[in-house]
């Protein structure tokens, strides 16, 4: 077998029981509660299979391309003599990364629709966006110069609460989403990998300890940024109410 299917029937494999299982659920519901008919049931099931195939392409690109790439160029840059280039590096990734992220699109487009269009998706994809940039860019110079991960975390979650106090209630719940989803397995399979190989060839740095990490910087990246984006519409709004008085 060819270098760039092996390992593919292993995927596919442990892709299948939850895909079958999830179909399974779906078959029943479907035809002996809802009492669709044959027609939508095929569609169902036609959806499902290409979601299968997806997923299963997806996770076999990401293991023999995304992170072998991702853990070599973080080493080759992290033994050079440019080691700070890592933090644009890590702007420009994070922004295609999430820019990229299906799980990204799909949410910014229910959150278009929930909102009746209020909010448009492509205010929440571009701030996640950017948002996730400036703090993998932060990730990376924490690796670059050793800053303890502490010192970003606890002020990092501190203001995100402290943000609940005033963004828009309606924001809660997306920004807090938004927080796993957009980091997702492109983002922790490529920066991740980055991050981590060059922790391994840089002198006094751990992959366990100065290496990882980084998803959770990340984290706060659309919670923070899609709070402070309802502090904006919340202003909005009330200005908006003043000039209707």
């Amino acid at each position: 077998m060819s270098s760039a299917f092996q390992g593919l029937p292993d995927v596919a494999h442990d892709v299948a029981l939850p895909f079958i299982l999830l179909a399974a659920f779906f078959m029943v519901f479907q035809v002996f509660f809802l009492k669709r008919t044959f027609k939508y049931v095929a569609i169902l099931l036609r959806g499902v299979a290409l979601a299968y195939v997806g997923l299963v392409l997806l996770l076999h690109g990401l293991n023999i391309a995304f992170m072998p790439v991702g853990g070599e160029i973080g080493a080759i840059v992290g033994n050079s003599d440019f080691r700070w280039s890592l933090i644009p590096l890590g702007f420009v990734l994070g922004f295609l990364v999430t820019f990229a992220e299906p799980q990204v699109r799909v949410l910014t487009l229910e959150v278009e629709e929930a909102s009746a269009g209020y909010i448009r998706a492509p205010i929440i994809l571009y701030t996640l966006c950017l948002a996730v940039a400036a703090f993998a860019a932060l990730g990376m110079a924490r690796t670059v110069y050793g800053i303890p991960l502490p010192y970003i975390m606890i002020p990092g979650y501190g203001l995100a609460v402290i943000l609940l106090l005033f963004a828009d209630r309606n924001f809660f719940a997306m920004a807090f989403d938004s927080g796993s989803i957009a980091t997702g397995p492109i983002t922790v399979a490529f920066i991740m990998s980055l991050v981590v190989g060059a922790a391994n060839v840089m002198h006094g740095r751990n992959p366990l300890l100065d290496g990882l990490g980084l998803i959770g910087i990340i984290t706060l990246a659309p919670i923070i940024s899609l709070q402070l984006i309802s502090l904006i519409y919340r202003i909005k709004s009330t200005q908006g109410g003043s000039n209707d008085d």
